[in-house]
This record gives C-alpha cells, sequence and structure tokens, in this order.
C-alpha cells in the first residue's frame, strides 16, 4: 500500500525487513523489492536481495531474459548472481517437474483441434486424476509452496492453479464435486497459496465464499474495454466480504480495489501484485453495454 501511495523508500524499507527475515517469500515480492531499489538507485540493497533470488532456481536463461536487469548485465555484482545461481539447488527438481507437468496434461487436449467436442472425457478423467493427487497433497503435507518447489516465474505461477482453476469452474456447474474451500483457505494460512489468488479460485465455485475478487470486472468488445466495473453491494454483503477477506489474512476490499486500480495503470506494470482481475470477452455491442447496467465504475 505504500507502493501504491508513493512511498516507495517506505515501501523498499519493509520489503527489505520482511523479506531477509522471512523464509518460503513469494517470488513476486522479491520482484518488486528489486525494481524499487533499482529506481530508487538503492544498488547495494539490490544486489543483497538478488541474493534471495537463488533459493528459487529460475533458470539462468530467464533470469538473463528479463529486460528490467538487461542494464545490470555488464555489473560484477550480476555477473558474480548469474555465475552461482542454481549451483546449489534449493528446491525439489522431482516434485517441481511433477507439479509442472500436471498444467501439461491439464492444457494438453485442452489446445487441440476439437477441445472439448473431441476430447471432453479425456479431458474430464484428467481433471479427475489431477484433482485426485492434489486433494492427496493437501491432506497430507499440502500443496508445494515456493519454499519446496521454487516458482516458474517472478508472478509465482504454478502448474497446479491451472488445475484448480478448471475444477473450480467445474464445481460451479456441478456441485456434486467436492468443495475446495477448507482445503484451499488452509493452503492460504500455510502460506503456500497467494490470498487474492485463492478468493479468486474460491469464488468461481460459485459457493457460499465471496471475497469481491471475481466481481472486479472489465468487459471486452472487440478492440473496446469497459472501465474497471464492481457490484455496488449493499451494506451487509459488503460487510459479510470483508469478513471473509479478513479470514484468509486479505486487505479491506476498498484496499484491494486500489491495488487493482495501480495494477491496471499502464505506468504501473512493472510490478506484480496479487490482484487477478476478470476481463469477460462478449461478441455483442448491445451485451458490453447491458452486462454493465447496474454496476459502478471503480474510482
Amino acid at each position: 500500500m505504500n507502493l501504491i501511495s508513493g512511498n516507495q523508500l517506505k515501501a523498499l524499507n519493509i520489503y527489505y525487513d520482511l523479506l531477509t527475515t522471512s523464509d518460503g517469500n513469494f517470488s513476486k515480492d522479491i520482484y518488486n523489492s528489486l525494481i524499487l531499489a533499482k529506481e530508487l538507485k538503492r544498488f547495494d540493497t539490490l544486489f543483497i536481495l538478488l541474493d534471495l533470488v537463488k533459493v528459487k532456481n529460475f533458470d539462468t536463461e530467464y533470469l538473463n531474459g528479463l529486460p528490467e536487469f538487461a542494464d545490470l548485465h555488464d555489473n560484477s555484482k550480476w555477473k558474480a548472481f548469474i555465475s552461482t545461481n542454481n549451483k546449489h539447488i534449493y528446491i525439489d527438481t522431482a516434485l517441481r517437474s511433477k507439479i509442472n507437468n500436471l498444467q501439461t496434461r491439464d492444457q494438453f487436449f485442452r489446445l487441440k483441434e476439437g477441445s472439448y467436442k473431441v476430447y471432453g472425457d479425456t479431458i474430464k478423467k484428467i481433471d479427475s486424476l489431477n484433482i485426485e493427487y492434489l486433494l492427496s497433497l493437501m491432506t497430507g503435507g499440502g500443496l508445494p509452496g515456493e519454499k519446496e518447489i521454487g516458482a516458474q516465474d517472478f508472478f509465482g505461477n504454478q502448474g497446479y492453479i491451472f488445475v484448480l482453476h478448471h475444477y473450480c469452474q467445474g464445481r460451479s456447474q456441478n456441485k456434486k464435486l467436492i468443495n475446495l474451500t477448507p482445503f484451499l483457505i488452509n493452503q492460504v494460512l500455510d502460506g503456500r497459496i497467494q490470498p487474492n489468488m485463492c478468493a479468486h479460485l474460491l469464488e468461481m465455485q460459485n459457493g457460499e465464499f465471496k471475497a469481491g475478487v471475481f466481481d472486479v470486472i472489465r468487459f471486452k468488445f472487440g478492440n473496446k474495454y469497459s472501465e474497471i466495473l464492481v457490484p455496488n453491494y449493499p451494506r451487509q454483503k459488503k460487510a459479510m466480504i470483508e469478513e471473509y477477506r479478513k479470514w484468509i489474512c486479505l486487505e479491506p476490499l476498498d484496499d484491494y480495489y486500489k491495488k487493482v486500480k495501480f495494477v491496471i495503470n499502464i505506468n504501473n506494470q512493472k510490478y506484480k501484485f496479487d490482484a487477478p482481475g476478470n476481463v469477460f470477452n462478449v461478441t455483442d455491442e448491445n451485451d458490453f453495454i447491458k452486462n454493465q447496467q447496474g454496476m459502478i465504475e471503480l474510482k
């Protein structure tokens, strides 16, 4: 929130204090701290924080390919960092590969020509096997977080998010499927998945849980976008939403709205935030206008 309000140095100091004393930090927070340190020309701080990246075991090619750090490549400290990246393996690479393969399996037949129409039964079977595996992890030691398997990138993406996304979509139509709410909330409380992303998934189930994340919407018709829209919640419903948000350690709803507004601004897209937005594509201009009715613009 300090970053959003323009207090960059205070934001950097908070990031630094937390990241250098905590275990299992999220990649996006390390990334934001690096961008802040670079903008503030705090290069000693930047290279201390950069050392935290090693525990993610990112591919060196990925790190060297990030344009935002290209101007550091000739710096001796960057060269030292790159030369020692992946010399020590901090994560369970076999488990990481297995988790990444979940995404491959999830997407394989969905991306083929014909997708659900041709391969519907196969997709359903793969989804069932994938979610059974994830449930076994959640009821055992928990989903592997960044501490165990690193991440695919600085956004902190994990292969199982695709599986959970499609499962929660499916449960919105079929309430006989198991409710993931208690399982996923405990993963948040254990620091394994990011809270707003969790809220987005849970709200996709179209059940009782409501944190207001899925309700932040933009409509798209061709190349035309609506403003960012949110429901005009009645007072009691908003109070209920705020309580659900507290349950999974989320900021107040109005602060979340500020976060979304900040992220959508093109000038701020260099930062990475746990603020999943929704863009709904419509093919009819009348629907584009009609769908916005009853909602209010996020100011």
